[in-house]
């Protein structure tokens, strides 16, 4: 294991299979993210234009990527994501491996 550099995670949840499976392609393909794992089947609760509480079924997206994505992928989030106020959550990651570091390194820069 090796200290992070700058590596982080990303969470954001989306509605539907397609849109889901379309955003994290978009992410990989244009280099923004080394990886995105899409899990299905969050149940979300949550306040949203209306006096009750909304329950929607999601899949949650991990995007594994590095810091210096991240204006890159605020634009991304702007113009691709189907949500209107999408939930964007960055973490820093600590400590990962150094063989997964460096894969993410190589994915990142499209070599």
């Amino acid at each position: 294991m090796v200290p992070g550099s700058g590596e982080i995670l990303i969470i954001t949840t989306i509605a539907d299979p397609e849109h889901a499976e379309a955003f994290a392609r978009g992410l990989v393909e244009r280099k923004l993210a080394a990886c995105v794992s899409c899990l299905p089947g969050a149940t979300s609760f949550y306040h949203w234009e209306s006096d009750g509480i909304t329950r929607d079924t999601e899949i949650v997206l991990l995007i594994k990527t590095h810091r210096d994505r991240l204006y890159e992928i605020e634009r991304y989030f702007e113009d691709e994501h189907p949500y209107e106020l999408p939930e964007c959550l960055v973490f820093d990651i600590a400590v990962l491996s150094k063989s997964y570091r460096d894969w993410m390194h190589t994915e990142l820069s499209g070599k």
